[in-house]
């Protein structure tokens, strides 16, 4: 039977209270355990630090929506390759990047959801967008997080 895998706050507790040792060598021992702990869970001390000053705080609408933001950029970036909308001449296809829009237009503001499903609604019959709709198009998907290279 394998180990039932411990969240990061049983880890960091449990390196934490190593610290209440008496042996200087495993005070050093669970100070580098906890570094390295926070770094595998992307922070550091500091990061523990704000935590711990901001607990039982509620975190802003603003910081919420930041890492809602986040969570569903690197959702997107793990479902899709590198290579989800590049068409052949190595640029992103107005088709993938419509429906990408699509798929996205929560984030945006509401002013754009017509358009988006206007312009998504023309990859079923292969209808070309016209130039200004490519740019506005374009321009939604960057604000996405969309890459052009």
């Amino acid at each position: 039977m394998s180990a039932e895998r411990k969240t990061l706050e049983q880890r960091i507790a449990m390196v934490i209270r190593l610290l209440a040792s008496d042996k200087d060598g495993e005070i050093i021992a669970a100070v580098n355990a906890l570094k390295r702990t926070l770094a595998s869970a992307g922070t550091d001390l500091n990061g523990l630090a704000h935590g711990v000053e901001n607990l039982g705080k509620g975190i802003s609408n603003e910081e919420r929506k930041k890492i809602w933001d986040t969570a569903v950029q690197h959702t997107e970036n793990r479902l899709h390759g590198a290579d989800e909308f590049i068409d052949s001449s190595g640029k992103p296809s107005w088709q993938s990047v419509a429906l990408y829009c699509q798929r996205n237009k929560h984030r945006l503001n509401v002013k754009h959801h017509n358009f988006i499903d206007k312009v998504a609604s023309q990859t079923v019959y292969n209808r070309e967008p016209t130039e200004p709709m490519h740019k506005y198009l374009f321009s939604l998907f960057l604000q996405l997080g969309g890459k052009i290279i």
